[in-house]
């Protein structure tokens, strides 16, 4: 399969509890929209080397990989607004609530 080409499974169309044929799926290829953009040499070798050593196929999956890494690191905002107090729920009946 050509890279930047996903493959997605499709259920037929047909009733699924008439036939075991239904229980086949047809295969639906679609093309990714792609963009160029300029990089370091310093950046691309630093790319080369996510690749690596992580055993990715593309530099769009380095570039994920980093994103996915970056997002695991961030700080988190807990207690971020301390002077709002804690929280009580109101004693309101709630249609969505469920009995405790």
């Amino acid at each position: 399969m050509p890279k930047g080409v996903r493959e997605i499974h499709v259920p037929d169309s047909k009733n699924p509890h008439t036939s075991a044929e239904s229980l086949e799926r047809k295969k639906v290829h679609l093309t990714i929209p792609r963009t160029t953009i300029q990089i370091s040499n310093l950046t691309k070798k630093t790319l080369e080397q996510v690749k690596e050593m992580e055993h990715l196929e593309t530099y769009d999956d380095a570039i994920n990989f980093l994103f996915r890494e970056r997002r695991k690191n961030l700080p988190s905002t807990f207690g971020c607004m301390p002077d709002n107090g804690s929280f009580e729920r109101e004693e309101e009946d709630d249609p969505y609530r469920l009995p405790s």
